[in-house]
């Protein structure tokens, strides 16, 4: 994969233009289809395109965006060699991405599935990596939205236990006390 299509997402992510973001889409859908299927650079090409499309499902809201984004994700997430340094974020961003589909859909299983995945990129993020504090950030959020729904005080508390988790962890990470 070239790094045109970040410098494309970036341009798009300070000028909101559109088409820079359709062009980043469109050059990792190409990157993407002529990686072969267990070269190591796939599972990047995957998770960029998965991301792409989530940021244009954020721009334009049309459903089936998402749904491709959580399917480039999700095909990512398959390739995730044993030995990847950081799988927490791209575990994250699914999870992430579920939860947007829960928003949208209101179908408790996408909630469901997506605390799941957040549940596994916490186990995924080591202790030093600084993504751990994001993914409980995600994590907590996704417990908060099962709260609101189910009224149920456990999510209530895991959803607090989290995001004190995260705020412990960040605290760690930066020197800072109290």
């Amino acid at each position: 994969m070239s790094d045109l299509e970040s410098h494309l997402r970036a341009r798009y992510e300070r000028n909101g233009d559109l088409q820079d973001l359709e062009a980043a889409i469109a050059g990792s859908e190409e990157g993407v289809e002529a990686t072969p299927q267990k070269h190591p650079d796939r599972l990047a090409g995957l998770g960029n395109l998965g991301n792409y499309l989530s940021r244009r499902y954020e721009r334009l809201g049309n459903l089936q965006d998402l749904e491709a984004s959580i399917a480039r994700l999700e095909a990512a997430v398959r390739v995730i060699p044993d030995d990847h340094p950081s799988p927490a974020a791209l575990l994250n961003d699914l999870g992430n991405c579920l939860s947007r589909r829960y928003e949208r859909t209101k179908n408790l299983q996408n909630l469901e599935a997506a605390i799941a995945q957040s549940e596994e990129a916490v186990e995924a993020a080591r202790v030093d990596d600084p993504a751990r504090a994001v993914v409980l950030c995600t994590l907590g959020n996704n417990l908060g939205s099962r709260y609101e729904c189910s009224g149920n005080l456990q999510d209530l508390e895991a959803a607090i236990a989290r995001q004190q988790w995260r705020h412990h962890h960040k605290m760690i990470l930066t020197g800072e006390s109290g």
